[in-house]
């Protein structure tokens, strides 16, 4: 007659609960270690067309990335005097390497006569043969407010007209959102508070001396 031998016991660890258990923990921790905690002011609703993105994203996501990183204006043109690619590394951001950089930034002065499309701000502490202008509308097709406020690239539309676009119709949110119901000649002689981005270019090709902000807010101080 053959001798049954008694039933192995089987370790703890290796019943198959147990290992469902193990290996469901496993997963959920790999997940949670491969996943980034994002800020919801800086998330992105997706959008085929340059108008459809402008829409969804102007007030919750780039407005709130300009106030967020903007910085005195001041500081940021001295800094781009004396070291303008470590400045534009550190505090402005780009289409590409080789693009200028935009700035996201805020500046308290007195509202003077500007050029053609602009106000000029007086702002103290902004270094000799820089100048400061306000953009008003028509406000075009300047990228500022596109580079400094987003994290889109080229990439994210179907062609560069569309990427284009997208700076338009951000510019034409500001039109409506600042200015309609600001007269921006009645600023003149007030003293304000202006958040919004510029890009350090120079518009004839040569030496930068000025510099003109594209805004998401005016506040008049005084």
């Amino acid at each position: 007659m053959a001798t049954l031998s008694e039933p192995k016991t089987v370790p703890i660890w290796a019943r198959p609960r147990v290992i469902g258990g193990v290996l469901a923990v496993a997963l959920l921790a790999a997940m949670y270690a491969g996943t980034t905690v994002v800020n919801n002011s800086t998330l992105t609703t997706a959008a085929d067309t340059a108008v459809e993105y402008a829409d969804a994203n102007y007030e919750t996501v780039v407005v709130p990335n300009v106030e967020k990183s903007a910085q005195p204006l001041d500081s940021l043109l001295a800094g781009l005097e004396s070291d303008a690619n470590a400045t534009g590394e550190k505090y402005g951001k780009h289409e590409d390497a080789t693009k200028p950089y935009s700035f996201a930034t805020e500046a308290t002065g007195t509202v003077v006569e500007g050029d053609f499309g602009e106000i000029g701000l007086d702002v103290a502490g902004v270094p000799d043969g820089l100048t400061v202008g306000i953009s008003i509308p028509p406000l075009g097709s300047t990228t500022a407010i596109r580079d400094a406020g987003t994290d889109l690239t080229f990439g994210d539309f179907v062609n560069q007209t569309e990427f284009q676009n997208v700076a338009i119709e951000l510019n034409k949110k500001i039109a409506e959102a600042v200015y309609e119901n600001l007269d921006p000649t009645s600023l003149i002689g007030k003293k304000i508070t202006v958040v919004g981005a510029f890009t350090w270019v120079s518009n004839t090709g040569g030496t930068i001396d000025h510099v003109t902000i594209l805004p998401i807010s005016i506040e008049v101080v005084s």
